[in-house]
């Protein structure tokens, strides 16, 4: 038996430590092992995995991939595909450039809303990380122009409100076809968060492996109804505690992760890269 922690992010995206502090947080919990899921890229998983290695840690390839469809953002956990595979590449150098386009954009509207926010003060929130609206949130906060983290989002920067800009479109089926040929798994990130029950059971049916079943967005209820829809579809189960460090999140190994799901999705993995 055991636990593992299979949603967290670092500094290569919108966490506050580094790949090397995520693994050394992980062991210092007990935990087995862990997945280092950061945003639309990979940049962390050398250094996460060779201090997981050196920790005596289990460790999974792993990234939180952007997908979207009308009005609607959609997290997708990828695991165990080969990070150096051309069309993966691709899509993280994309999604980067992407990423930069949208925090130029949201900055220019904060800034008619009468901020005095910049690209710069953003990016140095980012630093070598891949930007998200996490850092346009904290440089708000470091700015003055508000109180904290959920107050830029509640005022600015959440769907529907004045300077929130959508990512270029990027169809599920999409994605989960390029992490599968790249030898990988996809299951749904916080699924109780912000899908009805008919759009989660025609993507498990199509397009993922699996649901992120524990999750600290996920109530009781929705785990319930998870875990009978990944029973009655040979469904992957995963979770995690969705850490970014210090500045949110229910801390690693919160979820109770058992290590036999981490398994299942390695031996899944093992079947497709044949």
């Amino acid at each position: 038996m055991g636990y593992v922690d299979l949603h967290l992010h670092s500094t290569a995206s919108d966490g506050v430590l580094s790949p090397t502090e995520v693994a050394r947080e992980i062991a210092s919990r007990g935990l087995r092992g862990f997945s280092l899921t950061d945003h639309d890229t990979v940049d962390g998983i050398e250094e996460a995995a060779a201090e997981a290695a050196r920790l005596g840690l289990d460790f999974l390839v792993g990234a939180e991939l952007s997908a979207n469809a009308p009005g609607q953002s959609i997290h997708i956990l990828a695991y165990g595909f080969d990070p150096t595979e051309p069309a993966i590449r691709g899509f993280f150098r994309d999604f980067r450039a992407d990423r930069l386009r949208r925090v130029d954009e949201i900055v220019t509207r904060l800034q008619e809303l009468g901020t005095g926010l910049t690209f710069d003060d953003v990016m140095d929130e980012a630093g070598a990380g891949v930007p998200t609206r996490a850092h346009v949130g904290r440089a708000l906060v470091n700015g003055g122009w508000v109180r904290e983290h959920n107050e830029a989002f509640d005022r600015y920067i959440a769907r529907g409100k004045p300077a929130f800009v959508e990512k270029k479109p990027t169809p599920v089926e999409q994605v989960c076809d390029m992490v599968r040929r790249a030898g990988g798994v996809t299951l749904l990130a916080h699924p109780g968060r912000d899908y009805a029950q008919a759009q989660l059971a025609r993507w498990m049916e199509a397009d993922f492996d699996g649901v992120e079943v524990l999750h600290p967005r996920n109530d009781k209820g929705v785990r319930r109804s998870l875990e009978a829809l990944a029973e009655e579809r040979g469904l992957l189960r995963g979770g995690g505690s969705d850490w970014h460090g210090t500045v949110y999140g229910a801390p690693p190994g919160s979820q109770r992760v058992p290590v036999e799901w981490m398994r299942a999705i390695e031996e899944r993995c093992a079947t497709i890269q044949g």
